[in-house]
């Protein structure tokens, strides 16, 4: 089964992707970036670099870009396009709150005639091939069938599924009855995501629903950048990626407060299935560059 990285804000930046592609070799088919969205009228410069070609080179890379109003949409198809992308995907899982509340990401769910006014606009970039990125619904967790038609109309390269609602966010239990049926009734490759922290998990998922035509991951991949790859040296590869991570930011983010709040922010996923809690507490509250490092170097120890 074929495995993809999914797009998390903060975390899967371009240096985050470079480092895992270049470390973790062919372990990962398919990058997703963050959505590019438009603020306050313009394009963010941090996300235009974050999907300039020029940064992500050596893997397969998909930009990806918010549902939101029609004209904003068509403004951010023209972007990507214009950087000489010919794949974009399209975000309508996002479950966080302002984003919801304003009709972006998941929040289109529950509005059939936004997804179609979305979805026709795609049409008209007819050089260009879109996947969608979804969740069941909003609140109700049937929203999805009303969607179908309208996103079957692109010939969409995939839909990536999580099987949670908006509301839910990624607490509560998946629904893979309403995964099911969307299996069985899907005129289009389906991708699913949500909740796969463990070899096990992919094999199970994957035995499940053969027709699949990869797993997503995103938090699990995180916690463990070597998910599914069945690496003999892995903990090697996982110290490697850290520390690489470290010398890049280190040149990039100006100071060690800075460069300290980047690297505790890894940890609140990274490696939360393995090593010594009280030994991971210690990281969490270093005060300064020489305590982290200390304190990253006796976690190593416990993995």
């Amino acid at each position: 089964m074929k495995i993809y990285s999914a797009p998390i804000q903060g975390f899967t930046d371009c240096a985050w992707r470079n480092m895992h592609s270049a470390i973790f070799a062919n372990g990962i088919d398919r990058y997703y970036a963050p959505f590019l969205r438009i603020e306050r009228g313009a394009f963010r410069n941090k996300d235009l670099r974050d999907i300039d070609p020029k940064n992500n080179i050596g893997y397969y890379l998909v930009p990806q870009i918010i549902a939101c109003p029609v004209e904003q949409f068509h403004a951010l198809i023209e972007k990507v396009a214009s950087l000489g992308y010919r794949e974009i995907d399209i975000n309508m899982g996002c479950p966080f709150p302002p984003i919801v509340k304003r009709h972006y990401g998941a929040g289109v769910l529950s509005s059939p005639d936004q997804v179609a006014a979305i979805m026709n606009v795609a049409k008209n970039f007819s050089d260009i091939r879109f996947s969608v990125k979804m969740r069941l619904g909003v609140e109700k967790r049937d929203e999805w069938c009303a969607l179908m038609h309208s996103i079957e109309s692109i010939n969409p390269i995939h839909i990536t599924v999580h099987p949670r609602t908006a509301i839910q966010q990624y607490s509560g239990e998946i629904d893979m009855e309403q995964f099911e049926l969307l299996y069985s009734k899907a005129q289009f490759p389906l991708v699913y995501n949500g909740d796969i922290r463990s070899d096990h998990d992919i094999e199970s998922i994957s035995a499940t629903y053969p027709q699949l035509q990869a797993i997503m991951i995103g938090r699990g991949l995180l916690a463990n950048p070597a998910l599914g790859m069945h690496m003999p040296d892995a903990k090697q590869k996982i110290i490697q990626l850290h520390d690489k991570l470290f010398e890049h930011y280190s040149k990039h983010l100006s100071g060690d407060a800075h460069l300290l709040a980047k690297m505790k922010s890894l940890w609140e996923y990274f490696l939360t299935e393995t090593g010594d809690r009280k030994a991971r507490k210690k990281i969490l509250k270093s005060s300064t560059i020489e305590k982290y490092s200390t304190a990253v170097d006796s976690f190593w120890l416990t993995i």
